[in-house]
Formats: structure tokens, C-alpha cells, sequence
């Protein structure tokens, strides 16, 4: 869930919250986090432990203090493949964009006994 779905779930408008700095600077971001006493969160009144900047269409930038269960409800998800195939496909791509030899032919294995099994025969070890 994104957090602007998150406070419309709850009715907490946007301009019952804290104008925010754009772009806000991570020593901010961390002061704000760090704070004592400790914010609460815009969500339930628990204290606070992280913290997201929500630009609004109407009301731009705002503060969204949130416990650790609302923060982890929408923490950004990881974008990074969850395979190794997915992997080792990432890292071909980045071989060719920076032009490295034999980009195409790069492989990825299990152990050094499994390379040095299905080495090619023009492949030397080291």
C-alpha cells in the first residue's frame, strides 16, 4: 500500500500534517526520526519510528510519521530480482551496457568445482 492510500483509509487529511522541505536533505529526515521526545504516528498516536515525505496534488509535501507497523506497511518493495537466473541476467545486462568481452557467453555457477567442470575447453583456470 502506498502511503497516501494509508492516511485516505484513515481520514487523515493532508493538511492536518507538517509541511515538508522539497527535496528534503537526509539529515531531516534522520533529525525528524531521532527527535525526542519522539513524534507519534499520524496513524494510531503510537510513537513513531520511521517517517515518509507524501506529496499531495493539492497540498504538496507532507511530514507522514508512522509507528513501525503502518512504516513497514508501506515500506517501499524490492525491486531486485528473486531468482538467480533473474540474477545472472541483470549482471549480463550491465556487462554488454559497459561493453565487457563476452557478455553474452558470462556464466554463473554454483561452486568452483561446478565452473572448472563446465569450463569451455578454450577457458584457462587460475
Amino acid at each position: 500500500m502506498e502511503p497516501a492510500g494509508l492516511l485516505d483509509q484513515h481520514g487523515i487529511e493532508p493538511d492536518a500534517l507538517e509541511v515538508a522541505p522539497t527535496p528534503p536533505a537526509r539529515r531531516e529526515i534522520l533529525a525528524r526520526v531521532q527527535a525526542l521526545p519522539p513524534r507519534v504516528c499520524v496513524v494510531c498516536g503510537e510513537q513513531s519510528a520511521t517517517v515518509r515525505i507524501v506529496s499531495f496534488p493539492a497540498a504538496g509535501p507532507r511530514w507522514v510519521d508512522l509507528c513501525w507497523d503502518y512504516g513497514m506497511a508501506v515500506r517501499r518493495r524490492s525491486r531486485l530480482p528473486a531468482t538467480l537466473e533473474d540474477i545472472a541476467a541483470d549482471l549480463r545486462a550491465a556487462a554488454r551496457e559497459a561493453g565487457l568481452p563476452g557478455a553474452e557467453r558470462m556464466a554463473f555457477y554454483s561452486s568452483f568445482e561446478a565452473a572448472i567442470h563446465d569450463r569451455r575447453d578454450d577457458e584457462e583456470t587460475r
